[in-house]
C-alpha cells in the first residue's frame, strides 16, 4: 500500500540510474546520481515494466565519458564505437530491472534501520570519521538528489546486493579442485641452463663503411624525418581570466541568501502512519470512526508502534512499527505531506483523509539543514562568482577571436586587441612533440592545408574546456630521409647488435647439436668464459630464475625419455640453452599458511558469480523484452 502512496506521487521514480555495488556488473557505481525525473517516451519494456529512452541514453553516455577518462589527459576519441556502450547500457538496464523483479516477487524489502546505518556508514557523509547530516544534505544535493530519494534508491541496492550475495555464498569447491591446482601452481622441475650473452661479442665484431652504406641504402624508410611544422599561438585560458572578474560584496552575499534559501527547502520530516483503507462513504465513517478510537488510546500513552502493528493495513510499514521513511515534501500525497508539516516531533495528527483511505499520521524526526555562516561560505562563493564571470568573459573573448583571427593574415592584432602574447614552439610533426603541439587537435590544426600551405590563421582549436587557441604556422618542412652522416653512428651500433646476437646464436646452436649428439660440453663452455647453471625442484615463481628463462622452462613438455633440450634467443639478443630433467606435480601439502583457504574462497566465489550469470541468462531468457533492437538502433547525438 505504501508503495502505491508512493507511486501516485513520484511516478517514475525508476528513471534514476541508481549508483549499485553489485562488482559482477562494475557498472553502476556510486557517482553522480541524477535526480530530476524525464519525461521521454519508453520504448522499452521488460516484462511489462518501461526504461525511458533518455535513461538508456544517460548511462550510455556516463560509460563513454568513463571510457574517455581512462584513456588518459590525451584520449584519441576518434576510435570509440558510441554503439558499443549505448549496447552495454541497453543490456545493464535489462539486467537491472530483471533483478528489482525478481527482488519484488520474492518479496524482499530492506528495514529502516539498515539504509540509516548504511548512510551513517557512506564516507562521502562524514566529517573526521563522524556522521555529519550537513554535510550529507550538500554532498546530496550537489548530485541532484533529494535525501528521501536517495534512501529509495539506497533501499533498492541494498536489495539487488542481496540477491548477488545469496548466489556467492551458495558458491563451493570440491577436493579435487584444490588438487589439481596445487599440482599445477607447485609444480617442480629441476633443470640446468647457460646463456650465451651478446655483449662477449661486443668487441669482436667488427663494422665497414661497406656495411653502414648497404644498411643504410636497403632501410631509407627507417630514416625516414616526417613532415614539420613549427607555430606560433594566442590562447585563451579561463582559469587566467577569472582573475579578471570582479566580485561585489553585494554579489557574495545574495549569492550566500539564494544557497542558505535552497537548503531551507532540504528539510526532512520522518513520518510513520496507521492506515485504514477505505473508498465509499461507509467504508471512510467506519474508517474513521476506529481511527478517532486508536487516537483516544494514544492520546492515553499507548505505543503508537504497538498499535500500527495491530491495526494498521498498509502490512509493509505495519511491521515497522508504521515508519514510512523521510519526505522533503514531495513523497507522499498532498493531505498526507499537509497534516505531517503542521505536527511537532511526536505529535499524532486527527484522522486524515486521503485518496487510499484514513490516516493517523506521526511525526518522529524532523531534520533542518544547519547552514554554514556566511564568513564559512565568503570565500568558496567568492571563487564561484569569479568562475561563472569567467565564463561568460570566456564566451565573449572566444568570439571576438574568432572573428579577429578570421580577418587578419597573421596574429598580431588579434594578440594587440585582446591583450594576449603569442607563444612559439619547436619543430614538431604529425606524430605531435611537447607540450602545446603534443594535443591531437594543435595537430590537426597546424597541418591543415589552409594553414600549413597557404598561411592562414587556423580556426578556434578547443584544447579544453578552459583553454582554446589560435595558431598560426613559422615554419614548413617537408618529410625527408636523414641524411648517412646524421645517422650514421645510429647505423652503427644496430649492425654490432645484430652481429653480436648472430655470433651468440651460432654458438649456441653449436653447443646445441653436440648436446643432442649426448657429447659433454662442460669442457668447450669452460674454455668460452660460460657455464651450466642448474637449479632443483623449482616453482615457476622462483625468485632465483631469470622470468624469461622460467616462462621458457615451465611451458616446454615433460621428459619421457630422458632430459629434453630447447635453445632460444632471448629478448635481448642473448641466446639461452635449457635441459630439462624431471617435472614433478604438487600437492596440497605444498600450499603455504593460508594459501589453501585464499584458493577455495576463490573457486567458491567464482562458482557463486557462474551460478548468478546463470540466473540472470535464465531470468532473460523467460521474459517478454520489447524494443531492445530498437534501442540498440538508436544513435545518441551527445556521444
Amino acid at each position: 500500500m505504501l508503495q502505491k502512496i508512493r507511486d501516485k506521487t513520484q511516478g517514475v521514480i525508476s528513471n534514476i540510474v541508481v549508483g549499485c555495488l553489485i562488482a559482477v556488473f562494475a557498472l553502476w557505481g556510486v557517482d553522480r546520481l541524477v535526480g530530476n525525473l524525464s519525461q521521454s517516451t519508453p520504448e522499452l519494456t521488460i516484462n511489462g515494466d518501461e526504461i525511458l529512452s533518455a535513461d538508456i541514453d544517460k548511462l550510455a553516455q556516463r560509460k563513454t565519458q568513463e571510457m574517455i577518462a581512462k584513456l588518459g589527459d590525451k584520449p584519441d576519441i576518434s576510435k570509440l564505437d558510441e554503439s558499443l556502450f549505448r549496447q552495454s547500457a541497453v543490456n545493464e538496464l535489462i539486467q537491472r530491472k530483471l533483478l528489482e523483479q525478481s527482488a519484488q516477487a520474492s518479496s524482499m524489502a530492506v528495514s529502516v534501520n539498515a539504509i540509516d546505518s548504511r548512510i551513517r556508514q557512506t564516507q562521502d557523509f562524514q566529517i573526521d570519521g563522524v556522521y555529519n547530516a550537513q554535510r550529507a544534505t550538500l554532498v546530496l544535493q550537489g548530485a541532484g538528489f533529494t535525501p528521501s530519494r536517495y534512501r529509495t534508491t539506497l533501499s533498492q541496492e541494498i536489495i539487488l546486493n542481496q540477491q548477488l550475495a545469496v548466489y556467492n555464498a551458495s558458491g563451493f569447491s570440491t577436493p579435487d579442485q584444490i588438487s589439481k591446482i596445487a599440482a599445477l601452481i607447485h609444480q617442480k622441475r629441476s633443470l640446468r641452463f647457460f646463456v650465451v650473452p651478446t655483449a662477449m661479442f661486443a668487441d669482436s665484431v667488427t663494422v665497414s663503411d661497406q656495411d653502414i652504406q648497404d644498411y643504410y641504402q636497403q632501410n631509407q624508410k627507417r630514416f625516414q624525418q616526417e613532415e614539420q611544422v613549427s607555430i606560433e599561438y594566442i590562447e585563451l585560458d579561463k582559469n587566467k581570466l577569472s582573475e579578471e572578474v570582479a566580485v561585489a560584496d553585494e554579489q557574495v552575499k545574495a549569492a550566500y541568501q539564494d544557497e542558505v534559501a535552497a537548503y531551507k527547502a532540504q528539510t526532512e520530516r520522518r513520518a510513520s502512519h496507521i492506515l485504514w483503507p477505505a473508498t465509499s462513504e461507509a467504508e471512510l465513517a467506519a474508517a474513521r470512526k476506529e481511527a478517532v478510537a486508536v487516537k483516544v488510546r494514544l492520546d492515553a500513552g499507548e505505543d503508537f508502534a504497538k498499535l500500527a502493528k495491530q491495526f494498521s493495513k498498509d502490512t509493509d510499514s505495519a511491521q515497522k512499527g508504521g515508519d514510512v521513511g523521510f519526505t522533503t515534501g514531495s513523497s507522499f500525497v498532498e493531505g498526507f505531506e499537509k497534516a505531517l508539516q503542521n505536527l511537532t516531533v511526536n505529535q499524532v495528527s486527527e484522522p486524515v483523509q486521503t485518496e487510499f483511505g484514513i490516516h493517523l499520521v506521526k511525526l518522529t524526526e524532523l531534520q533542518d539543514t544547519k547552514i554554514e555562516s556566511f564568513e564559512a561560505r565568503k570565500a568558496a562563493l567568492l571563487r564561484d562568482l569569479k568562475q561563472k564571470g569567467a565564463d561568460a568573459l570566456f564566451t565573449s573573448k572566444l568570439e571576438e577571436l574568432k572573428n579577429l583571427s578570421f580577418e587578419s593574415p597573421d596574429l598580431n592584432e588579434p594578440a594587440v586587441r585582446l591583450k594576449l602574447t603569442k607563444q612559439t614552439t619547436g619543430l614538431f610533426g604529425r606524430s605531435g612533440g611537447a607540450g602545446i603541439s603534443a594535443e591531437k587537435p594543435v595537430i590537426a590544426a597546424a597541418f591543415n592545408a589552409d594553414v600549413v600551405e597557404k598561411g592562414l590563421n587556423s580556426e578556434v582549436i578547443t584544447v579544453n574546456d578552459k583553454q582554446s587557441i589560435v595558431l598560426h604556422v613559422l615554419e614548413h618542412q617537408q618529410a625527408q630521409v636523414r641524411p648517412l652522416q646524421v645517422v650514421r653512428g645510429e647505423v652503427e651500433v644496430t649492425l654490432r647488435q645484430q652481429k653480436a646476437k648472430a655470433q651468440a646464436s651460432a654458438l649456441g646452436d653449436t653447443f646445441m647439436k653436440s648436446l643432442k649428439n649426448g657429447e659433454n660440453i662442460d669442457a668447450l663452455l669452460t674454455v668460452q668464459h660460460l657455464g651450466w647453471n642448474a637449479l632443483a625442484n623449482i616453482e615457476r615463481s622462483e625468485a632465483k630464475l631469470n622470468p624469461e628463462i622460467a616462462n621458457k622452462a615451465f611451458t616446454m613438455q615433460k621428459p619421457q625419455a630422458g632430459p629434453v633440450l630447447e635453445a632460444y634467443a632471448m629478448g635481448a639478443g642473448d641466446y639461452a640453452v635449457i635441459e630439462l630433467q624431471s617435472v614433478a606435480d604438487g600437492t596440497t601439502a605444498d600450499f603455504k599458511e593460508g594459501e589453501e583457504s585464499g584458493m577455495r574462497n576463490f573457486l567458491s566465489t567464482q562458482a557463486g558469480s557462474d551460478d548468478f550469470t546463470a540466473y540472470m541468462k535464465s531470468l532473460e531468457a523467460r521474459a517478454k523484452i520489447k524494443g531492445r533492437e530498437t534501442q540498440l538502433a538508436v544513435r545518441d547525438p551527445l556521444l
